[in-house]
């Protein structure tokens, strides 16, 4: 069902023309059980044949991409299941995707930015970027990082993945451990990285700067942000004060985790200090209690997590529509209340890692219509700083999409069946036929009223593009006071 509704979206929602040339050019394969290849996991092959037979997804399962190589890794179960869509013809386009997300996620690292800034740790730091190189043929810096030995990710072919990593290698393992413990390295999803990266490439998120982390569990982006705002980089005319991090979570014991997270990170106590943890409902945060409003904001909401599936088993066995229509509008909240928080001339980041338009470009064009109501430029999209990882294959925002919901009363169908999609045209549609969440700013603006919101400004990231996740980020500025 999840194929059937990425198979029911336009061109350039996980598709477009290059997509269609590689199907061309490829011989578009099924997944089958005679070509699997199991790596040794422990386990004996009568409980291996046990496992297939159940269909019990398993984290060391192996099989290859479609039409790929042979040691590969995905559930037996969801390797059916994508046999059966690559066969169908009208799936076809969907062959780089779905090859791409039948493939484990890549370790990635990242150097952390303070490392090479302060002097008590910048030669350790160069002491493991020299150790890293041992290991070039598990691992070895992207080519698309302009500053080049900080964001490593694992060498195609390797498997290297984060639950694997002292099985393939052992030895880099604990390099990784001490690096990570000492405050050097951090193990840091490419998407993970993208909102921080991006405020900085635009100027907004510098030293000394105010920054609100709306969402901030589990921790990834807090820390980055703050290795930025909280290390002065050499140079006259910087502020005297450092900068400083406001890291919300709704859930007490989620903030909990990420205040366990920060302490274990290895990054000095001179900048954690600079961190103050609320827990706020993030769609009603506060004014600050100084009246100073922040300088730039990452608004990382709940999501469905669609563009997670190369990492948690759990995402496409339980994906349904309803999740991405439910969270619209919470979605909506929490950027709106954002953009109320954010300084005039000041950026918010909004996020998810989900690929679904309607909590990607739905969301966007629901507040910047909101924001603009009266004045077309209170808000505005910005483009992705181009000097930002120049060389990485990001994707522009789409203005058009699909609604769908679940044809049959729980959604679920059966073990014979397979659960329908109904695809609703127009909000009226969908009430009359009692959807749950239907709301207007579900479905596309007009081409005429959705020009003006230059939503191709957007940034999408696919997994097939850069063997990442998938991730959306939107950056939008405030130009004035409502």
């Amino acid at each position: 069902m999840f194929v059937e509704y990425y198979q029911g979206q336009p061109k350039g929602v996980i598709y477009n023309e290059s997509d269609l040339d590689l199907v061309k050019l490829s011989n578009v394969k099924g997944l089958t059980s005679s070509s699997l290849k199991k790596q040794g996991d422990g386990q004996s092959r009568a409980a291996k044949r046990r496992r297939k037979k159940q269909k019990i997804t398993h984290p060391q399962d192996t099989l290859p991409s479609i039409g790929g190589p042979t040691n590969e890794i995905v559930s037996f179960e969801i390797a059916d299941k994508f046999q059966q869509a690559i066969q169908n013809k009208e799936c076809k386009h969907l062959y780089p995707f779905l090859s791409a997300i039948s493939r484990p996620l890549p370790l990635t690292l990242r150097i952390r930015h303070n490392s090479f800034i302060n002097h008590e740790i910048k030669k350790e730091a160069q002491t493991v970027i020299k150790n890293l190189e041992h290991y070039s043929s598990f691992i070895q810096p992207v080519s698309y990082d302009s500053s080049k030995n900080t964001i490593y990710q694992a060498v195609p072919g390797t498997n290297l993945a984060k639950f694997n990593l002292g099985r393939i290698c052992p030895e880099l393992k604990t390099l990784i451990l001490k690096a990570t413990a000492s405050g050097i390295m951090a193990r840091q999803e490419l998407g993970s990285m993208l909102p921080v990266i991006a405020l900085a490439g635009v100027g907004k998120l510098k030293y000394g700067c105010k920054l609100l982390d709306m969402c901030a569990s589990p921790g990834s982006k807090t820390l980055q942000a703050l290795e930025i705002v909280a290390s002065p980089i050499d140079g006259s005319n910087i502020p005297k004060r450092k900068g400083r991090v406001v890291a919300n979570d709704i859930h007490p014991l989620r903030l909990e985790s990420l205040k366990d997270a920060i302490e274990r990170s290895g990054v000095d106590h001179t900048m954690i200090d600079r961190i103050v943890f609320t827990n706020h409902d993030a769609s009603k945060f506060p004014n600050p209690k100084s009246g100073t409003l922040f300088d730039c904001i990452i608004a990382d909401v709940p999501c469905s997590g669609s563009g997670t599936i190369r990492k948690d088993p759990h995402i496409l066995p339980n994906w349904l529509p309803s999740i991405s229509n439910s969270l619209h509008e919470l979605q909506s909240n929490i950027l709106k209340r954002a953009i109320k928080l954010l300084k005039v001339g000041g950026i918010v980041a909004y996020s998810t890692c989900s690929i679904n338009p309607i909590e990607d470009e739905a969301v966007v064009a629901a507040v910047l219509s909101w924001a603009n109501a009266n004045d077309s430029e209170t808000i505005e999209l910005m483009d992705w700083p181009k000097d930002a990882l120049p060389g990485f294959k990001t994707r522009p925002g789409v203005s058009s999409w699909r609604v769908a919901d679940f044809s049959d009363d729980d959604g679920r169908g059966n073990d014979d069946e397979i659960p329908r999609l109904t695809w609703y045209d127009s909000v009226e549609q969908a009430m009359y036929s009692k959807m749950l969440h239907a709301v207007p700013s579900l479905w596309p603006l007009s081409e005429a009223k959705s020009k003006g919101l230059n939503l191709h400004r957007c940034t999408r990231l696919l997994p097939q593009d850069n063997d990442t996740g998938g991730f959306f980020v939107a950056l939008l500025k405030k130009n004035r006071e409502f």
